[in-house]
């Protein structure tokens, strides 16, 4: 079997089992861990699937499951940092932000430049990354954490967080962009917060990489044109076109 087959049954196989693991990947398939393990690589790196610990989870199934922090960090992690300096270059001297939870977002954290810069997060990573930062004045949100594998806060305390305060901008991360469906995410918890987060800001800018298109997911969150821009890795003309009608900046990071 050739790899290009190989791995179109392997992704038909994850997206029908919604998860496996590479012995039985391995096994299934009469070949390799190691080559098993490659071909999930180039599938991961095409956001096709999520890689975890000795396994993989199917993007295209599971609408409400939480995906593992250490997951999201592996998936499109070249396009997430291209994404997080794009985002972060928005940022100005002064800026009162929300940063949502996410990898993506933390990827803004780290590339942040701007001075005398407020961040307001419900994400224990991103408070972690920022804490030590000159110039920044961080303030984390109250919540439960959403699950032993997610550094989120959530719950009606991290909501009335967000909603008793006013910033200049808010980075949102999203599971899914559908142009007909709008915004969507994987988990109910986390939809009240963001919600409050898009309320408090002049200005909702949503980041997230390619991989997110065209896709739904459990909970809807917002319309599109409730956001203003869009940072993302690429995007094709057409697509972006539809997003502009809608009044969204689509900015492609480098």
């Amino acid at each position: 079997m050739f790899q290009l087959e190989r791995q179109e049954k392997l992704l038909q196989y994850i997206n029908k089992k919604k998860k496996a693991n590479v012995q039985e990947l391995s096994r299934m398939f009469d070949v390799s861990k190691v080559t098993i393990r490659r071909d999930l690589d180039e599938l991961a790196g095409k956001g096709l699937v999520v890689k975890t610990h000795g396994g993989v989870l199917s993007t295209a199934n599971n609408l409400s499951f939480e995906i593992p922090s250490s997951s999201k960090f592996e998936a499109n992690s070249a396009a997430k940092k291209k994404i997080g300096a794009a985002a972060a270059a928005a940022i100005d001297d002064g800026d009162i932000i929300v940063l949502d939870a996410g990898s993506t977002t933390l990827e803004i954290a780290k590339h942040l430049k701007s001075k005398d810069v407020t961040i307001l997060t419900n994400d224990i990573k991103i408070a972690m990354e920022t804490a030590h930062k000159n110039g920044v004045k961080l303030v984390v949100s109250g919540g439960e954490i959403l699950n032993e594998s997610v550094y989120t806060l959530v719950g009606g305390q991290a909501a009335e967080f967000f909603k008793k305060v006013h910033v200049n901008k808010t980075f949102l991360g999203c599971d899914a962009i559908d142009l007909q469906f709008g915004i969507s995410n994987r988990t109910m918890q986390e939809v009240e917060v963001k919600r409050a987060m898009i309320d408090a800001a002049d200005e909702v800018i949503v980041v997230t990489d390619g991989s997110k298109l065209n896709k739904k997911v459990f909970c809807f969150l917002c319309e599109i044109s409730v956001i203003d821009k869009l940072v993302i890795d690429e995007i094709e003309d057409a697509y972006k076109l539809e997003l502009e009608k809608h009044g969204v900046e689509v900015i492609v990071a480098g």
